[in-house]
């Protein structure tokens, strides 16, 4: 008998959230803001590197799901007009029955998996929600169901179609 991952870690389950509406303000203040938010809210930062001509951050980090779990090293990016993304950096993803998990956007050059923690063009991340308290806590929930993944078979976390902009 399984539990879904829900009733295992209650306290990772937090992507319902709402966050108001961004107020104006500038791209470089928005993208310092978030960058100096995620910096503030964990300790277990490896490398934090922002780059002003760019407008963008990467910042790597531990993450372990939850006390049972390994720690996973992840980065971070975010560019402004862009939407934050999450490559796992080690330890590699494993298989389950000779297949990966579906919900990865593929790899990076380097053949690290970007995770797909939510849909982008579904509008489930926007600008206005920091990064420290919605897309991160996502990436740790990604994690949690992927190693549940990796004993059942099972992706046991709601699910959407994801395609493109258009569908």
């Amino acid at each position: 008998y399984h539990l879904p991952v829900a009733f295992l870690y209650p306290e990772i389950i937090i992507m319902a959230k709402r966050y108001p509406k961004a107020k104006t303000v500038s791209p470089f203040v928005q993208l310092v803001t978030q960058y100096a938010r995620i910096k503030s809210t964990y300790t277990n930062i490896k490398s934090a590197q922002m780059n002003k001509h760019s407008r963008s951050f990467e910042i790597v980090m531990d993450i372990t799901p939850s006390e049972n779990s390994n720690t996973y090293e992840v980065k971070i990016s975010y560019e402004i007009g862009k939407k934050p993304q999450a490559i796992l950096l080690s330890p590699a993803l494993k298989e389950y029955d000779g297949k990966m998990p579906h919900h990865i956007y593929g790899f990076d050059k380097n053949g690290h998996a970007i995770l797909c923690v939510y849909c982008p063009y579904k509008g489930e991340w926007t600008s206005s929600m920091p990064i420290a308290e919605s897309f991160i806590p996502w990436v740790s929930t990604w994690l949690n169901t992927y190693e549940y993944w990796l004993i059942t078979g099972e992706w046991n976390y709601n699910e959407i179609k994801c395609g493109s902009p258009k569908e």
